[in-house]
């Protein structure tokens, strides 16, 4: 999960130094190929942690893990609904049309998508390798 976030990270890297760059088509198509690059990764990501990350940690004994992974299960929901808008709207002939309006919101989305992978790191992977390693009925909050 840390190496996917790593991946994640580095494409969001290129595409936000690429969000101010674009003037042509081949720019924006460039900036869309980047787009449908972190959707795969990202989207495959975030199902991998409803399926297994926050299940472990609801379920754990320590009622703070339990706390901690339902609100963390939440904010991904939300995550993914604000990434969708992003990567349906944000069309080549979009960015295009508006580049600095595309370059605003990419800029924001990738603010939240490295907080989120921060929090992730501190946090949640910490408790699930507690919650892992202890068993859920014994683990609590690192």
């Amino acid at each position: 999960m840390k190496r996917q976030h790593q991946s994640i990270i580095d494409k969001a890297a290129v595409l936000g130094g690429l969000c101010g760059l674009i003037r042509t088509r081949d720019d924006a198509l460039e900036a869309r190929g980047l787009i449908t690059e972190i959707d795969l990764e990202l989207v495959h990501h975030l199902i991998i942690e409803d399926a297994e990350l926050y299940p472990l940690l609801m379920n754990a004994r320590d009622e703070g893990v339990r706390i901690l992974g339902a609100e963390a299960a939440e904010g991904n929901g939300g995550l993914l609904i604000i990434w969708i808008r992003f990567r349906d709207h944000w069309t080549a002939q979009a960015m295009l049309a508006d580049p600095l309006r595309f370059a605003a919101a990419t800029e924001v989305l990738m603010r939240a998508l490295s907080m989120r992978v921060e929090m992730e790191e501190d946090s949640l992977y910490p408790a699930a390798e507690a919650v892992a390693r202890l068993g859920t009925r014994n683990a609590v909050v690192p």
